[in-house]
């Protein structure tokens, strides 16, 4: 079965989407079969994975595709009328990416949360299925398109909005990936706070729902993401007088410090104490399960050229279309190490989710 994976932070800025995307790219390259699901109203993982140009073909409408060929052709019907919404899906622009799909994203994710309810839908019991949207999706495409996929990864918006609430009660695992800033730490610890009272909200509708639903199987199954783990992103490094090893700059490692310290006391104790299932896996600790550092102008420019991190070191810098020459040794040696780094969270996740 698929193993359902949301990137999520309430704090913007932290990385998600290029994460989600160079993850989604190691996972493939690894064998997987791997969806990526753009639930995010900014559209920036499907701006990155098919190109402006490509992805404004999606949105555009018509008679025939009333609601284009994005995520809202499967789920402005499946939520808002009840009825079986179309999923679409794109093979990622670059060409080695074979086993990577991508249901693209959609600006009309922003009145998503005007549609659900959490009082009526997920509280009182009466829409938890409007609420698995993702999950409901995922199991479409794979039926429209003959695919099985190994995992499903879900990029969102910064917030606790219902986006956010449909993702997760719709996932296996959430990762959190974080930046060496002054509110990471901050950020870390309302996820703390906040996602236990999502989870206490999901029981008291799905108490609701099977006392007359009882033989649902679906349900019982839902509405459990696990803590698979931190990232630190961003980070800038410098190898010390004398020493061969480059480590975090002082303000980096002053904030890592922060962020980890959040991890062990705000965020695992809490969701430790979710009674309904084990949110911390064995596996989970302070520690960041992945590391990136600031990759400076080749982050930017891999989304500009719809190239992920694992293959950008053999296309030439977007400057050199004005004549500025190639990638620098250092940038190549950077952008490998940190292609190592992406290897070995996809590693990670195939052994322990």
């Amino acid at each position: 079965m698929v193993k359902v994976i949301a990137l999520f932070n309430n704090k913007g800025g932290v990385g998600k989407t290029t994460t989600i995307w160079n993850l989604g790219t190691s996972l493939a390259h690894l064998g997987k079969k791997v969806l990526l699901i753009d639930f995010d109203p900014q559209c920036n993982l499907s701006i990155a994975a098919l190109g402006d140009t490509e992805f404004s073909t999606y949105l555009e409408s018509s008679r025939e595709l009333p609601y284009g060929k994005t995520i809202r052709a499967f789920a402005l019907p499946y939520i808002q009328q009840s009825a079986s919404g179309k999923p679409y899906i794109a093979s990622v622009k670059h060409k080695k990416n074979a086993n990577l799909d991508i249901v693209p994203g959609d600006f009309w994710l922003n009145n998503f949360s005007d549609i659900l309810n959490v009082g009526t839908d997920v509280i009182g019991g009466a829409g938890l299925y409007r609420f698995l949207m993702p999950s409901s999706l995922i199991n479409a495409v794979e039926i429209e398109f003959n695919k099985q996929y190994d995992f499903a990864l879900i990029d969102l918006p910064p917030s606790f909005n219902s986006l956010v609430r449909a993702a997760l009660y719709s996932s296996d695992y959430f990762l959190v990936p974080c930046t060496p800033d002054l509110f990471s730490a901050y950020c870390v610890g309302l996820i703390g706070q906040v996602l236990p009272r999502f989870i206490e909200d999901w029981e008291q509708g799905k108490s609701r729902y099977l006392q007359s639903n009882s033989y649902d199987q679906i349900i019982p199954e839902k509405g459990q993401p696990k803590f698979g783990g931190w990232i630190f992103n961003g980070f800038d490094t410098r190898k010390q007088s004398g020493s061969t090893i480059a480590s975090k700059i002082g303000a980096d490692q002053a904030q890592f410090v922060k962020v980890q310290e959040s991890i062990n006391k705000k965020l695992i104790p809490r969701l430790q104490e979710i009674k309904a299932y084990s949110a911390v896996p064995d596996f989970v600790d302070q520690e960041p399960v992945a590391s990136i550092e600031d990759l400076n102008v080749m982050a930017p420019d891999s989304i500009v050229q719809n190239i992920p991190i694992k293959y950008l070191p053999e296309a030439d810098p977007t400057r050199a279309s004005i004549g500025r020459g190639k990638w620098a040794p250092n940038q190549i040696t950077l952008m490998e190490n940190m292609d190592k780094e992406y290897d070995k969270l996809a590693n990670f996740i195939i052994e322990k989710f």
